[in-house]
């Protein structure tokens, strides 16, 4: 085995925001939501990424014990143990944009907390639509929050911005895009994109 950097951090991210269940698909869906969304945002470096966002993924600063245990294993302790290699293979997969993306496009992901802490979660407060059943492994219902945004011109008699044309309308900021073990994957709903005029990776 052979392990370069950005290789072995985005294993050990898959590794230690993944339940302990070392389930290939939610390990691999982990491991596929940073790297597109790396991809998407000008093909950043996983470093770069998470330098662009530090608060992405707590893993990599929380005392995460699965995530330091892959960070500092040679590389034979990886070989032989069965979820830090399937953490490495699925890496490798995802940042090769090879095989199926278990996470259907995503770029974010949730695990347990999005239930424990659902009344202050900020997907929560941004408002949430579950694109199918099989998604909805945590047994929450959708939360929307209907919104309209406005394109804004300068009146001429005040001088102030004042709404103009609708520029778009949207009830949810997030939208799942798979579910295995204990974690849930979420791109940005498509409406909010266009009202907002925001980046998909954003």
């Amino acid at each position: 085995m052979s392990l370069d950097a950005q290789t072995r951090k985005l294993a050990a991210i898959a590794y230690g925001e993944a339940s302990g269940a070392n389930d290939p698909n939610e390990i691999g869906g982990i491991a596929w939501a940073v790297a597109n969304r790396a991809r998407a945002w000008g093909g950043k470096t996983i470093d770069g990424l998470l330098a662009a966002d530090p608060n992405y993924t707590y893993a990599v600063k929380d005392g995460n014990q699965r995530y330091a245990k892959l960070m500092k294993a040679s590389e034979d302790a990886i070989s032989a143990d069965k979820g830090m290699s399937l953490a490495v293979d699925c890496a490798k997969s995802a940042l090769a944009n090879a095989s199926k993306d278990p996470s259907n496009g995503a770029f974010w992901w949730d695990g347990l907390d999005f239930k424990t802490n659902f009344d202050n979660h900020p997907k929560v407060k941004d408002g949430f639509h579950i694109a199918d059943p099989s998604h909805n492994i945590f047994d929450v219902k959708d939360v929307s929050h209907p919104t309209t945004i406005y394109w804004k011109v300068r009146d001429k008699k005040t001088g102030k911005e004042v709404n103009s044309k609708v520029r778009g309308s949207f009830q949810f900021v997030w939208v799942s895009t798979a579910a295995y073990g204990k974690t849930i994957f979420w791109t940005h709903d498509a409406d909010y994109l266009i009202a907002t005029g925001g980046k998909a990776y954003r």
